[in-house]
C-alpha cells in the first residue's frame, strides 16, 4: 500500500487484544479468512450481527417511510437481539488485562509493539478483539515495518490484506465509535473543568 493510500484512513489509538501467527502465501490463498486460531462459534457473533445490520438498515429506513410503528417495533427487536448476543459474546471473551495493548489502528492497517521482529513482507494471521464492544475479527496482514525500540520491543506496522468488505465496515464502525467515545470524554472533561 502506498504511503498516500495509508494516510486516507482515520487512525486512532485503541486498546485491543491481539494475537499473531506467521502464515504463508499458500495459506492465505487457500483460506479466505484465517483458520490458525482456535475460536468458539460465538467468537464472530457480534461481528456477523453488525454485518447484518449494515445490510438491513436500508430496509428498515424503507419500512419507516411507510409504517413508523412497524419500524419502531423492529428496532426494539434488534436491540434485544444485540443485547443477548453481547451477553453471550462477553461471557466467552474473557481477556486478561495482560493480553490487552494499546495499538494505532485504521481501516488499512495496524501499528503495535511486539517482542519479535518480523521481516518486511511477512504475512500474518491476526486475531483482533475490541474488549469494549466484544467484537472479534480474524484478518490477514503483511508486515511493512519492524523497528527496534529502546526497550527491546519492535514497533511493528502491518497493512491488512485480502480484507472482506464486511470486515472493513465493522472495523470502520469500531473506529467511528471509538472516536465518538473519545470526543464525549473530552467534552465531559471540558464541562467539568468549567
Amino acid at each position: 500500500m502506498q504511503e498516500e493510500d495509508r494516510r486516507q484512513y482515520f487512525r486512532i489509538e485503541q486498546r485491543v487484544s491481539l494475537e499473531l501467527k506467521v502464515v504463508s502465501d499458500d495459506e492465505i490463498s487457500t483460506h479466505p479468512t484465517p483458520t490458525q486460531f482456535d475460536v468458539s462459534p460465538n467468537f464472530l457473533l457480534l461481528s456477523q450481527l453488525q454485518e447484518m445490520d449494515a445490510e438491513s438498515n436500508h430496509l428498515l429506513r424503507k419500512i419507516a417511510e411507510k409504517d413508523n410503528n412497524t419500524a419502531s417495533f423492529l428496532r426494539i427487536v434488534h436491540d434485544k437481539i444485540e443485547r443477548i448476543a453481547q451477553a453471550i459474546a462477553s461471557s466467552e471473551m474473557t481477556i486478561s488485562n495482560a493480553a490487552i495493548q494499546e495499538v494505532n489502528i485504521s481501516e488499512g492497517g495496524l501499528q503495535f509493539r511486539h517482542s519479535e521482529e518480523f521481516e518486511q513482507g511477512t504475512n500474518l494471521s491476526i486475531k483482533l478483539i475490541f474488549p469494549e464492544s466484544c467484537i472479534g475479527l480474524l484478518l490477514y496482514a503483511q508486515c511493512c515495518r519492524s523497528d527496534l525500540m529502546g526497550d527491546g520491543s519492535y514497533l511493528t506496522g502491518v497493512e491488512f490484506i485480502k480484507m472482506p468488505e464486511s470486515c472493513r465496515m465493522i472495523l470502520a464502525r469500531q473506529i467511528f465509535e471509538s472516536q465518538a467515545r473519545q470526543r464525549q470524554r473530552e467534552a465531559d472533561e471540558n464541562s467539568t473543568d468549567s
